[in-house]
């Protein structure tokens, strides 16, 4: 296990992924088991949410990345080619999110962390765009979510479920649906409590399938948008949690019968494996063989092929003197596991799996700890990808290619793929790229198609409809008659695959702006359709009044608090579809104009007794400091996001006259503000009362609770008298009583600095007249 904080920025100055592989292990049955290869480079911040991009490239989401001393949040982009990473900074803290990409390629990623220990859900919701390498907020969910999934649906929409809320360390029960002209929906209530990160899968039919970690199974319809009662339970009984769930391939000639197996979880961990058609007019968990090891924390990923690796976990929950090392490849045919090589390192809590589109699987990530974490990286090439000579030599298989294909395809229509290998090609698929966290994968999807070929292409048939492969980005793939994947592309699956979505353009202001809390920016924009109308503009204004707005030209928006907030216009055609890379402005806030004010007693005044001192301040970002003076001699002070406080200030501690309070405040941008009032005391020394304290005496050293034991020797004070015992300024007792003495009242040492302390006895009696008397002593405590 490498430590975070000694391996950040090793990555510079990195070569091509191919030329950074570290030795591989010795080839061996590597046409039978596949290999793995250890990088020779590895990751800068830890890959706790990893998500494959339309551009080849991996986004990791970390945010403060399980370190609760972190009050920095990154996310990276990671080109697995160039074996180079792309480092940023995000205002809200991602960690523990739930992501999935949107028709358009973007990424959506819900929720993330509050605040640790209790952990809470974040409101926010992200959106990342992979064409300018920039994250966005949009509109909020309507409570946090913290572990929740994302699924994407067959209209473009994207549920999310679960998650812990804002307020509590419970699950949100709600479903929430997001489209991206209107942002979220309603809440629709679950009859149930969901596990954390559930396992979702949208099924042919439309419905949600939710297969786990619980061993009862559920399906959600998002059109009536209402759950099943339990439509099965697993053979386990038990909770799967931080196993696997998988629908296995979608295809054409099985009527695309929805199949999704289960795997591993639990702790300790059980190696158990099972299946259930949902296709079956009585849907039932039955059981697979065994994997080859107990696995939590594990991963499982699908291959082009079919096939299902299962990797990594341990057989006791992040220890990885039990780590399973052994991977496992499921045939779905036949319903089998076979070897697939082992790893090089334990892959435990936080670890991450992807199918590359060269149809290799990039390993990392492991953070049984928090601060300590794996950033150790490694590829598995599957068996596929090897063949032997004549020689009965262990060489990489010739592999189908791609020479042309469409950049975006429809529904149920054919397209066109050129490919020297027309002949050769025995299965075409379209896999979705996939997203993964805590052991399950929102997005892997396999859809196998129709195809007839021709001389040096291949005529194939798009799916169906959307609920076999919801709208958006897929690798293409085409498989040889020995198995053999080729390198993919990617293609857009469209409602509307001929039209050209609009583009937005934010006119005013004409850059990122800089401004001051309190202040308003002006916002206007326009937006074009090449062949259609601009039907909705949605303006998102994080941290501003409005936070939304409809309407072109929104006009004047406030910024009240200090940050950094990412302003966004998305534009909408007259047929749904929506600027895929929506413009943006960053507007910086800067602390307002930090002032302090001490409101009471007045400049001025006359005072007596115990006075309320009044302090407040304005602008600037919390917390704020207070610090109060009379004259040279500090009385009070406190840290506190409120703007404002108050102090009981015992007058009588002081000689009748004028003093002068100050006031020195801070706020956490270190600015500094004062103010200052005089006033006069008044409490009337002539005639005024004898108090005498006879314990503790002078230059004694105190500790614990200590009595201190008071005579009142004035015989014309009047009943009842009431005695207050004070420390650097703060009241430490107060006590009414109608005795002159002896009168104790007690100390509580250990709430007082060791060293010197000056203890003040004050007394008030019916008439309002007032004594004093201190003694300076000595705090010990242990």
């Amino acid at each position: 296990m490498r430590h975070a904080r000694a391996r950040r920025g090793a990555v510079a100055g990195l070569l091509a992924l191919a030329a950074l592989l570290a030795p591989a292990a010795a080839r061996g049955q590597a046409h039978v088991t596949g290999e793995w290869r250890l990088l020779g480079h590895t990751t800068p911040l830890n890959p706790i949410h990893v998500a494959l991009l339309r551009t080849g490239k991996i986004l990791i989401a970390a945010g403060s990345e399980n370190d609760p001393t972190h009050t920095t949040f990154r996310a990276a982009v990671y080109d697995p080619q160039r074996g180079t990473f792309s480092v940023q900074t995000v205002p809200w803290d991602l960690f523990c999110n739930g992501m999935a990409a949107l028709p358009d390629g973007r990424i959506l990623i819900a929720g993330g962390n509050l605040r640790y220990n209790p952990f809470r859900g974040l409101k926010t919701t992200t959106i990342f765009d992979p064409a300018v390498e920039r994250f966005i907020e949009v509109q909020e969910m309507a409570r946090g979510r913290w572990y929740p999934s994302t699924t994407a649906l067959a209209d473009g929409r994207t549920m999310t479920f679960s998650g812990w809320l804002d307020t509590a360390g419970v699950p949100n029960e709600a479903v929430e649906l997001y489209h991206v002209p209107t942002g979220w929906s309603p809440e629709f209530r679950a009859p149930f409590t969901p596990p954390l990160y559930p396992w979702l899968h949208l099924l042919p039919d439309g419905r949600v399938f939710l297969s786990g970690s619980h061993p009862e199974s559920r399906l959600f319809d998002p059109v009536a948008r209402t759950w099943s009662g339990v439509v099965a339970r697993t053979r386990y009984g038990g909770d799967r949690r931080y196993g696997s769930s998988v629908l296995l391939p979608l295809r054409p000639e099985e009527g695309y019968r929805a199949r999704v197996m289960i795997m591993g979880g639990d702790n300790p961990a059980t190696d158990t494996a099972e299946i259930i058609d949902l296709s079956a007019p009585s849907p039932a968990w039955r059981a697979l063989p065994p994997m080859s090891a107990p696995r939590v924390e594990m991963n499982a990923v699908l291959l082009p092929t079919g096939a299902v690796l299962a990797l990594g976990g341990s057989a006791i929950d992040n220890d990885a003197s039990t780590a399973s090392l052994a991977a496992d490849l499921f045939d779905p045919r036949t319903e089998t596991w076979a070897p697939a090589g082992r790893m090089f390192l334990p892959r435990l809590y936080h670890s991450v799996a992807l199918l590359l589109p060269d149809a290799t699987v990039w390993v990392a990530g492991s953070n049984p700890f928090q601060g300590e974490w794996e950033n150790r990286m490694e590829v598995y090439l599957p068996p596929y990808l090897f063949t032997t000579d004549a020689s009965g030599r262990v060489v990489p298989a010739p592999r189908p290619s791609i020479s042309g294909a469409p950049g975006r395809i429809g529904y149920d229509a054919p397209f066109t793929v050129s490919t020297p290998n027309a002949a050769d090609i025995a299965d075409v698929v379209l896999v979705r790229p996939g997203s993964a966290t805590h052991a399950f994968d929102f997005e892997q999807r396999v859809v196998g198609l129709r195809f007839t070929a021709g001389s040096g292409s291949l005529t194939v048939m798009a799916p169906p409809t959307a609920t076999i492969a919801p709208p958006g980005y897929y690798m293409l793939f085409l498989i040889d008659r020995r198995g053999v994947p080729s390198v993919a592309r990617f293609v857009q699956l469209a409602q509307n695959p001929t039209n050209q979505p609009p583009r937005g353009a934010i006119t005013s202001p004409s850059a990122d702006v800089t401004i001051r809390a309190g202040q308003s920016v002006t916002f206007a924009g326009e937006g074009t359709d090449p062949d259609g109308s601009v039907a909705r503009y949605s303006w998102v204004f994080p941290g501003g009044t409005p936070r939304t707005s409809t309407a072109a030209v929104p006009g004047a928006v406030t910024f009240s608090t200090a940050g950094t907030y990412v302003v966004s216009l998305t534009v909408t055609d007259d047929l749904g579809d929506n600027d895929p890379s929506p413009p943006f402005r960053i507007v910086t806030v800067e602390p307002g104009s930090f002032t302090a004010a001490i409101p009471s007693p007045a400049n001025g005044a006359t005072v007596r007794g115990t006075q309320t001192v009044t302090m407040t301040v304005s602008g600037g970002t919390a917390p704020f400091s207070y610090t109060l003076r009379v004259g040279s001699t500090q009385v009070f002070t406190q840290t506190t996001s409120a703007t404002s406080t108050s102090f009981a200030w015992n007058t009588a501690t002081l000689s009748d006259g004028s003093h002068t309070l100050t006031l020195a405040a801070r706020d956490s941008a270190g600015q500094t503000a004062t103010a200052a009032v005089t006033v006069t005391v008044a409490n009337g020394s002539p005639g005024g009362l004898t108090l005498a304290i006879t314990a503790p005496k002078p230059g004694a050293t105190v500790s614990g609770t200590t009595w201190a034991v008071l005579w009142l020797e004035s015989p014309e004070a009047t009943a009842p008298y009431t005695y207050t015992l004070s420390v650097a300024g703060q009241t430490v007792w107060t006590q009414a009583s109608s005795s002159r003495g002896p009168v104790s009242l007690p100390w509580e040492t250990q709430k007082t600095p060791n060293g010197p302390q000056t203890l003040t006895a004050t007394v008030r009696d019916a008439s309002g007249r007032t004594g004093s008397v201190a003694v300076t002593v000595t705090v010990q405590n242990p």
